[in-house]
């Protein structure tokens, strides 16, 4: 998977597969692109439009959608100009100063939700003590 600087950013929580959290994200850095994105083109296409299907079509009262969102149109998807972190890495730390910060490579992260970064290794695979829990 690919993610941009949209997805990973500056202030986002980092945790690991088993729930541990890491700190926030520090500092985000780039790396070389490990293969180009490939531009979404379909051939595909209907020969019967879904929008004639409907209980009212919309495009002879001059709605452009049922032609431009069609697969044969890529859906009226263009392409970003949002940069790829490619092979980067990013500093993770619970200080603001870089005491015990740590780098994390993309290619270990395995979900971006919201305001979290969920890394697909435990805490334990990345080397970070995690400590146990006393039975009460």
């Amino acid at each position: 998977m690919t993610f941009d600087v949209r997805d990973i950013r500056v202030g986002m929580d980092v945790f690991t597969r088993d729930g541990v959290y890491l700190g926030t994200v520090r500092r985000v850095e780039f790396g070389p692109l490990v293969g180009r994105p490939r531009p979404v083109s379909s051939a595909e296409g209907s020969r019967v439009s879904g929008e004639r299907l409907g209980p009212q079509p919309t495009g002879p009262l001059g709605n452009p959608g049922p032609t431009t969102q069609s697969a044969r149109q890529g859906y009226a998807s263009a392409p970003d100009d949002a940069v790829p972190l490619g092979a980067g890495t990013f500093l993770v730390g619970r200080l603001p100063i870089p005491l015990g910060w740590r780098r994390i490579p993309v290619r270990d992260v395995q979900v971006v939700s919201l305001e979290r970064v969920v890394l697909a290794r435990s805490a334990a695979e990345l080397g970070f003590r995690v400590p146990r829990r006393r039975a009460h």
